[in-house]
């Protein structure tokens, strides 16, 4: 997930047992200018690997809010970007890819395993800065989503879970602020103009807006 520069603008922002990540202690799925942050795509493109529809509910919720509740505080502690995939193993059970572990500003997106059937991919938005745009997805997000055919989950320094709808190319937020782990030096009043659900085409408006017409 690049966070590309754009001074100039409003940024909008291991291959494991089929095993549910651990439950968390507490949470619903474990019972100036900006930067923008975007994902960078693998390097070698998704055809011919199977996929399956997301449904962003039910226990594939709770399995990606898992490991994003897990994730969140390995942002915010060691100060970078975690992501990969879920999918289905051949018995139709949960699994994940290897969880791939960035910097502050990138995070390479894994292979995928023989055997996986993808879903989603996952990552977080790493640790709170007043130079990066993180509270939501991006254009770019999106559209590496859309290029493996799947839709994507997204974690937020504020603590929000974004889904990645690349069937209608929206952003829905799966819950708001504080939902997931938060990180401690996150301001909300820097969020910026967000809505609950977004299209591609407003996100890609606001991420061409002067800073101005909002602040």
């Amino acid at each position: 997930m690049t966070r590309l520069a754009a001074f100039s603008i409003l940024a909008l922002a291991a291959l494991s047992a089929c095993v549910e990540p651990p439950v968390g202690a507490s949470g619903p799925f474990d019972s100036g200018a900006r930067q923008v942050l975007t994902t960078q795509p693998r390097p070698y493109p998704s055809r011919g690997i199977p996929v399956a529809e997301a449904t962003a509910s039910g226990a594939e919720l709770r399995y990606v809010g898992g490991i994003l509740t897990r994730l969140q505080r390995q942002s915010f502690a060691e100060n970078r970007e975690y992501c990969g995939y879920i999918g289905l193993d051949p018995t139709g059970h949960w699994m994940t890819t290897p969880t791939m572990q960035g910097n502050e500003a990138s995070c390479p997106l894994p292979s995928i395993p023989a055997g996986m059937r993808l879903v989603a991919s996952y990552h977080t938005h790493g640790t709170y800065s007043p130079y990066y745009a993180s509270e939501w997805p991006t254009t770019q997000d999106m559209a590496t989503d859309a290029s493996d055919d799947i839709d994507g989950y997204i974690s937020t320094p504020g603590g929000r879970l974004w889904h990645v709808d690349t069937d209608t190319m929206s952003v829905h937020e799966l819950c708001g602020r504080g939902c997931l782990p938060q990180d401690p030096n996150y301001v909300a009043a820097e969020d910026g103009p967000l809505r609950r659900v977004m299209s591609y085409q407003e996100l890609l408006i606001w991420e061409n807006t002067p800073v101005a017409v909002y602040y």
